[in-house]
């Protein structure tokens, strides 16, 4: 199921070789992370994302999106509200990367990407400056990213309330199994390691992941206000070949993988849900479970 959970009052979504709370075999869902008393013991109100609207997200603090890749156009534009009238967003992996559909006078309608030429001419010669090699012409008639819409006249720029553009998952350009975990590069947090999100955090920390449960590749967006709080460096750069067109991109050696940004730093984005960094299916391989990031989620993007 698909859901947009809320906190201060409930969220979706562990403890040692014998979990607590209602983990199972494929791990905790981070509403019962939150709940664990031994943690946090914090019950997020949980909202289906078809019941979202800007009404309903106003009255709370923090707002926490995850397990939620459809997401429809006209909902974004609700977050996008929430955000305007100074709530905080935390968001999560894939959420909102597949285009949702609406019903418009009686028929349903599929929702549009943004594409490049609907951008103005400075959002498009930036969009080129990072897309475009010495030797590849950019079609503007290609969508921008997934977080990227149109609603009618509209744009809902989504991409630039993240800062961020989505790729894909680290699993659908690597070798990922479900029964074990592969070592995927370690975690590197920002110089002063002061940041609230990462308060407390070891540098280079090992990042293991298995399949579908992974994390988002993502690339920042020039000149938005952003901060890479915490970073993956994989140890060689990730290059990706589309079959489709012979195109070769080169996603880099490291990827973000928790980033603010907006007014106050009240958009925070994880591009692997906190829980996974607790996955107890790590624990049957003796590799590390770390709560800090998810602890700090909470304490970090409410106080600071």
């Amino acid at each position: 199921m698909q859901y947009c959970s809320r906190l201060v009052q409930r969220v979706l979504g562990h403890s040692g070789r014998n979990p607590i709370g209602g983990c199972n075999d494929e791990g905790c869902s981070l509403q019962e992370l939150l709940a664990n008393p031994e943690l946090l013991g914090v019950h997020a109100q949980t909202l289906h994302i078809d019941r979202v609207n800007t009404g309903n997200l106003t009255p709370y603090h923090l707002v926490i999106v995850e397990r939620a890749k459809k997401i429809p156009t006209k909902t974004l534009r609700a977050f996008i509200d929430y955000y305007n009238t100074g709530g905080r967003l935390v968001w999560t992996g894939d959420a909102g990367t597949e285009l949702g559909e609406s019903y418009v006078g009686g028929k349903l309608v599929k929702d549009e990407f943004l594409h490049a030429i609907d951008r103005s001419s400075s959002d498009v010669n930036k969009l080129l400056e990072r897309q475009q090699g010495e030797d590849v012409v950019l079609d503007f008639n290609v969508p921008i990213g997934p977080w990227a819409r149109k609603d009618g006249d509209l744009m809902i720029s989504f991409d630039q309330l993240l800062s961020l553009n989505y790729a894909g998952n680290y699993c659908q350009f690597n070798t990922c199994f479900e029964e074990r975990p592969i070592h995927v590069g370690n975690l590197e947090p920002e110089p002063s390691r002061d940041h609230p999100l990462i308060r407390g955090i070891a540098a280079e920390l090992q990042l293991w992941v298995f399949k579908d449960q992974d994390f988002a590749i993502v690339q920042t967006i020039p000149g938005g206000i952003t901060t890479e709080v915490l970073t993956l460096d994989m140890g060689s750069n990730l290059i990706i070949d589309d079959p489709t067109d012979s195109r070769r991109t080169d996603y880099g050696r490291t990827n973000p993988m928790i980033v603010t940004s907006g007014v106050g730093g009240r958009v925070i984005y994880y591009a692997m849900p906190p829980e996974l960094y607790a996955n107890p299916r790590l624990d049957d391989f003796d590799k590390g479970l770390y709560y800090l990031p998810l602890e700090n989620m909470y304490y970090g993007a409410l106080f600071g």
